[in-house]
């Protein structure tokens, strides 16, 4: 994995991290940590601060290979045993505390954030469609992209498929991401096609927590506005008509008389 400054337009940092393709790669800002999924079954955690890699798994070294020296210079912080699914999208979540990761097989494996050993946890209802994207909606509900076109919408921590939201095609879903405006999702597949779907038609009906939350207090205010005045208006207007009827009354009594 290679970092690049963009003014310089040269790479800053090497990490020589896996010994298949690169799948994914993800961004933790607040640690300065670099994590990327790889065909060969490994997650990497590279610091940016420190230069090191942190493994998911061992790596074998040959002494005779020239890579040796560059090994040699970035430590080992952690392994764990072998995956034998190869892992294709990651994303972290739930305020920067879980790690999950896509697999070939349509588990999710769920990663403690500094115990990158061994998955804490495993969903596996996306079975048997390999995941192949990720794209976190909001800390408990992830999108994912899977082999057979579909776009689903998946809680994290209660895990659970919410929905299917979406269908790009027959062919796998490669990548997921949002417009700037959080509007529009975007997902590209093997059909070499740019397909954009409106974000509030495919979530509607599922809620948005925070908006909901705003609605339900807007709507007991109301409420209680409409609750609170019409009695006082009501009580006038009940006051007003029993004093016209009382007169009407009273006028008409005095010209039956006459």
């Amino acid at each position: 994995m290679q970092v690049w400054d963009t003014r310089q337009r040269s790479c800053c940092n090497f990490f020589n991290a896996h010994e298949e393709y690169i799948s994914d790669i993800v961004f933790a800002s607040d640690s300065m940590k670099l994590l990327g999924t790889s065909g060969d079954g490994t997650m990497s955690v590279c610091s940016l601060r420190k230069n090191k890699v942190s493994y998911s798994l061992p790596l074998t070294l040959d002494i005779s290979d020239a890579r040796y020296r560059i090994y040699s210079a970035l430590q080992v912080q952690t392994q764990s045993e072998f995956s034998e699914d190869e892992l294709l999208s990651v994303v972290i979540m739930k305020n920067g505390r879980k790690v999950i990761c896509g697999t070939q097989t349509g588990a999710l494996l769920l990663y403690s954030w500094g115990r990158f050993k061994d998955c804490s946890d495993r969903f596996i209802d996306l079975s048997p469609n390999s995941v192949d994207a990720l794209l976190k909606l909001d800390e408990d509900r992830v999108i994912t992209g899977s082999e057979n076109g579909l776009i689903s919408l998946v809680g994290i921590l209660p895990n659970r498929i919410i929905q299917p939201i979406a269908e790009h095609s027959e062919y796998p879903v490669e990548r997921l991401a949002f417009s700037h405006d959080m509007k529009f999702l975007g997902s590209i597949s093997h059909d070499q096609m740019l397909k954009l779907w409106d974000l509030d038609d495919l979530l509607e009906g599922l809620g948005n927590p925070q908006k909901s939350h705003v609605a339900v207090a807007d709507s007991d205010s109301d409420e209680m506005d409409v609750d609170t005045n019409p009695p006082k208006s009501s009580k006038g207007t009940k006051r007003k008509a029993s004093k016209g009827q009382a007169s009407g009354n009273t006028s008409n009594s005095f010209f039956a008389d006459l």
